[in-house]
């Protein structure tokens, strides 16, 4: 039977399709109108957040505008950058500043003999590379007149034939660079030398026509502060007064020959004991690196509570104590803790109530026989025998001896025809027999007990002219010695050290954490880490030993970690060896800067290149040059570090000796120096200037006696940009405001945030940030001083930088309405 199908009711009649589909489509109408007003919200939410958006790009462009370094930047100018250039690195003050690029850097080059072929072969022996140790110091001239330096310029001499020439000392460095200039002057006959603590002139002319004089140039000092002032004399020879002499100011990292003191890490440093029968400790809390003598004796003296004066000796050398009071008792000075009374020679005898200590301070191109032997110099010396090689014979008393250079007088006062000066390296003595027989060998030997040409290396007996001591170990690495020295100069990376001791046992340091700024700093940190090492200055005072103090089966090993460099820059990366410790045999690391390669008969020239080349963190580089000297072959050696710190020496001239061709010299620079003075003179083991004004690098590229002048002016570059920045900022922000709240009055369509209060109050607050007032802001109360005003459109445009920089092109909003909403 079929189904009947029809929208019409049978009885009613009605629609029923239509009536069910009306009353569905009326029910629907709240939630169409819930529908609707999600996707309204919905697309609110997304024009907040599009202006938002925009929000946050003004806000951080005004972020920008707010920083003080945006105001302070610069604009660096050389006038002769292919002499020197210059650039910013942080806000230096606007100004000239006038810097002379006196020299440039010269990395070190020497020059072995020639050989016949690069496989000939090398005796056998031993070669040392000395990266310090050096007796041929010179004094600066910064350190000169109790740290009041010398003010550098010109100075007029006259020889006795009546010639004049005025010497140029305005870039002179160091009381050498004096004499070797005053040496160099060709309009006269006068050498000068270096006499202990003063400099000495003597006339060569052979005229006695006029006085030998000194004058000052164009009311300058330099004459005065050498001194050489007022030298006139009728005589072949003048000295001047003594410039180098110790000083409250001097620097205690100054003394003995740049090792300065060491202070104990804890306890007192110094007890005195006094002619009443009174005591008193003095416990020091100063720095050694950076406290002056001054603060050392003040020290002493409140400690004491006036009991005792505290000072510099009358020679100017060493200071001495005092003791006030009287009574039976004996007057001592000792150190309960360390040994600073035997560093200062405090721990000598008194002599009338009166403590005289050793000398701190050597001559002006001198070292201290107490900094030889790696820093612990020698048994008291006695008597010497010299035996030149004509047979002649004499005994030299060196007891009175305290320096070098006091040695090498004290020879050449011998009745024997020899001449002693330092050696080749100039890291000891050289003696020269000048009688030209070959009767005898050239002998010296000890004479008295304390064997005294034993200690100083000369016991020899050669049937040569020379006779060599080789090294005398002057210690050139203390605990006072700064990591930024450290390593021919180049320095220590700081980083992470990884300590495994003979015990198994492993520590690690990260040195970044500690700052450390001297050697010393590090042995300190090294000792904390409870570990089975004892970390010091070696014994040859030229580098750091680590020593084993378990003694175990273990092996004590030292390594970077992390990616550092510090144990290696160090010189202790590695693991343990035969040392020599104190005299007895140990087990360590020894971290010495010395370096050393042996030789044997069959050893090549090319060998040993290879040899040098292979050494850990070596100080040279090593190369062979071709057809030298009738198509012989030489090794040339570079340097590995740039700068007077660079140098090296090369000890085994028996094996192979080189001569030095190219002098490791600092860059200098002097700081407003003029034609007439010298001005500051800095120097730098590099042509780099790092921050030499706050702020601002130089590097120089040429040389000249000329002054080059660097300009600092206040840049407007980047103001301007973050004004455009924020400008352009800013009309987005409009131009999408205006989208969202657009009414068009004809169609009477709205933006989707038309009237909304979000909408409003980005609006008010920027209205008030574009024409208000600001506080805390400095001299800068509103952006319209800074150019940036609103037109009358109410558009903001860049019409002038409040620092004067006119914009040559205004940026105007793109209007889409004729009024902001």
């Amino acid at each position: 039977m079929g189904r009947i199908q029809s929208n019409v009711g049978l009885v009613t009649g009605i629609n029923i399709e239509d009536t069910v589909n009306q009353l569905m489509q009326q029910n629907s109408i709240p939630k169409t109108r819930l529908e609707d007003r999600n996707k309204l919200l919905d697309q609110e939410r997304v024009a907040v957040t599009e202006l938002m958006t925009l929000v946050v790009g003004v806000q951080l462009t005004t972020d920008q505008l707010g920083l003080e370094s945006l105001f302070d930047a610069v604009q660096v100018n050389s006038s002769n950058s292919s002499l020197l250039s210059a650039t910013a690195s942080g806000s230096p003050a606007p100004g000239s500043y006038n810097f002379t690029p006196v020299r440039l850097a010269q990395t070190q080059q020497l020059a072995s003999s020639t050989f016949a072929s690069a496989d000939q072969q090398l005796a056998a022996g031993e070669i040392k590379i000395h990266t310090g140790g050096f007796l041929d110091r010179s004094v600066p001239l910064e350190q000169l007149n109790g740290g009041a330096g010398v003010s550098r310029g010109f100075i007029n001499i006259r020889d006795r034939s009546g010639a004049v020439e005025s010497i140029d000392l305005r870039f002179a460095q160091t009381v050498q660079d004096v004499v070797d200039s005053i040496n160099a002057a060709t309009g006269i006959k006068v050498a000068a030398s270096i006499d202990g603590n003063r400099i000495q002139l003597n006339d060569l002319s052979g005229s006695t026509a006029s006085n030998l004089e000194v004058s000052e140039v164009a009311g300058g000092t330099t004459a005065a502060d050498l001194g050489l002032a007022g030298i006139s004399v009728a005589s072949n020879s003048a000295t001047g007064s003594t410039i180098y002499e110790l000083s409250s100011t001097m620097a205690l990292r100054q003394l003995r020959d740049g090792r300065g003191l060491d202070f104990p890490s804890s306890g007192d440093a110094l007890a005195v004991q006094l002619r009443d029968g009174s005591s008193f400790n003095v416990a020091l809390s100063l720095d050694s690196n950076s406290a002056s003598l001054g603060q050392l004796l003040d020290a002493i003296e409140t400690a004491s509570g006036g009991k005792v004066d505290a000072r510099v000796a009358s020679d100017g050398q060493r200071i001495e104590v005092v003791d006030l009071t009287s009574g039976g008792s004996t007057f001592s000075i000792s150190s309960p803790s360390g040994d600073l009374a035997a560093q200062l020679g405090l721990d000598n005898p008194a002599a009338g109530g009166t403590i005289q200590g050793d000398r701190l301070i050597a001559g002006l191109d001198d070292v201290l026989l107490s900094s030889l032997n790696g820093g612990a110099g020698f048994a008291a010396l006695g008597s010497i025998s010299i035996t030149d090689r004509s047979g002649a014979t004499d005994t030299v008393d060196l007891s009175s001896a305290e320096t070098v250079g006091d040695l090498v007088d004290l020879i050449n006062a011998s009745s024997a025809g020899i001449t002693a000066r330092l050696n080749r390296t100039r890291t000891g003595l050289e003696i020269a027999d000048t009688t030209g027989a070959t009767t005898s060998n050239l002998i010296v030997a000890n004479a008295d007990a304390s064997n005294s040409a034993t200690q100083l290396g000369i016991d020899q007996s050669v049937a040569a002219n020379t006779l060599d001591s080789g090294s005398l170990r002057l210690q050139f690495v203390s605990r006072n010695t700064l990591l930024s020295e450290f390593n021919q100069g180049q320095g220590v990376s700081l980083g992470t050290i990884k300590i495994t001791d003979a015990a198994g046992v492993s520590a690690t340091i990260n040195l970044v954490n500690k700052n450390p700024t001297t050697i010393g700093d590090v042995l300190d940190e090294l000792n904390k880490l409870g570990l089975g090492i004892n970390a010091k200055i070696n014994d040859a005072g030229d580098g750091i030993l680590i020593v084993d103090t378990i003694g175990s089966s273990g092996t004590l090993t030292i390594e970077d970690v992390q990616g550092g460099a510090a144990a290696a820059d160090l010189g202790i990366a590695g693991t343990e060896a035969a040392i020599t410790n104190g005299g007895a045999p140990g087990e360590g690391i020894d971290g010495s800067r010395t370096f050393r390669i042996t030789t044997t008969s069959s050893t090549s020239l090319n060998d040993l290149v290879t040899s040098i080349n292979a050494l850990t963190d070596g100080p040279v580089h090593a190369s062979l040059l071709n057809g030298s000297g009738a198509g012989g072959v030489r090794i040339l050696l570079n340097s590995a570090a740039a700068g007077g710190l660079g140098r090296v020496a090369v000890d085994g001239a028996d094996i192979v000796s080189f001569t030095e061709t190219s002098a490791a010299q600092d860059a200098l620079v002097a700081f407003g120096a003029t034609s007439t003075t010298g001005g500051l003179l800095i120097s730098s083991t590099n042509n780099q200037f790092e921050n030499i004004v706050e702020g601002l690098d130089i590097t120089i590229n040429g040389t000249s006696t000329s002054p080059v002048a660097v300009t600092v002016t206040q840049s407007e570059d980047k103001v301007a940009d973050k004004i455009d920045q924020f400008v352009e900022q800013y009309n987005k922000l409009r131009d999408k405001f205006e989208d969202l709240t657009v009414f068009n009055a004809e169609t009477n369509q709205v933006g989707i945030l038309f009237g909304r209060s979000s909408a409003l109050r980005v609006d008010s607050t920027f209205g008030r940030l574009l024409s208000g007032t600001f506080r805390g802001a400095g001299s800068i109360a509103s952006l319209g001083q800074l150019g940036i005003r609103l037109n009358d459109q109410g558009v903001p445009e860049v019409v002038q930088l409040g620092n004067g920089v006119t914009e040559d092109q205004v940026l105007v909003h793109d209007e889409k309405s004729p009024e902001p909403t």
